[in-house]
């Protein structure tokens, strides 16, 4: 079995996807530390103003650094999904083919789930951002027809000691959960040891996506934006030969 293990992020670009693709079962880190102005709750997108991109977010109620993206709420006090689909009309103005299509999906997908997880809650007022970013996460995955096993890593109950350095909480998951092997993306290489994977009967494999070119618009290419770009662009068939764009590399 093939485990992938990461931080959700709100609509996170195409190499998380091909992360996701890649393995049999994904672990949503979610006892993570909530960083604040990181990639958990933005993303960034396309702007026709003077500054070529923009972010785009969900808003969180403010708490203290030690807070988990487990336990970080979304700050429902502000209109934040009429803001982000008025954000999105700068790929209007630039005649990003699948616009309409897209803006529709995502206005269906978050009033959806958002309304959801609401009425699931204890008053009907409170929204946790980890169960928003699940479900969006789980949205996109069928969006872009990536068959995938989510689980959240608190719902697990693993026996990971306290004292577990950052590259250990992979290992013992992978271990606990039955593994053969551990793919991750290369910025994370120097966490981990291949010597501790390999003892454990695990491979150790990095995933480095390419990043393919396509069009956007008469401007130039800026690469890495939320995965609403790559859908704002591209059919289908050109999303799913882009999920393929990727390197693998053993641990060392």
């Amino acid at each position: 079995m093939r485990l992938g293990m990461m931080q959700p992020y709100f609509f996170p670009y195409i190499g998380y996807f091909s992360l996701m693709r890649a393995t049999d079962r994904w672990v949503i880190f979610d006892t993570a530390q909530y960083i604040r102005r990181g990639w958990v709750n933005r993303n960034r997108v396309l702007s026709d103003g003077r500054d070529p991109w923009k972010y785009v977010r969900v808003p969180v109620v403010h708490s203290s650094r030690e807070t988990s993206i487990l336990d970080t709420l979304v700050d429902m006090r502000q209109s934040w999904i009429p803001e982000l689909i008025n954000q999105l009309d700068a790929y209007r103005r630039r005649r990003a083919p699948f616009y309409g299509e897209v803006r529709d999906w995502l206005i269906e997908v978050l009033e959806i789930e958002t309304g959801r997880l609401l009425q699931s809650s204890a008053d009907g007022q409170v929204l946790r951002l980890c169960d928003l970013l699940v479900a969006l996460l789980k949205a996109t995955c069928g969006f872009l027809e990536i068959p995938v096993q989510l689980t959240r890593f608190s719902e697990l109950q693993l026996p990971i000691p306290d004292t577990a350095g950052p590259g250990d909480w992979a290992l013992e998951t992978a271990r606990l959960l039955g593994a053969g092997e551990y793919i991750n993306p290369p910025g994370g290489r120097e966490l981990f040891s291949a010597e501790a994977f390999r003892a454990s009967g695990i491979q150790l494999t990095f995933l480095q996506h390419r990043l393919p070119v396509y069009a956007q618009g008469h401007h130039e290419f800026i690469p890495g934006l939320s995965v609403i770009d790559v859908m704002m662009w591209n059919s289908q068939p050109q999303i799913q030969q882009m999920l393929n764009e990727y390197d693998l590399t053993s641990g060392h």
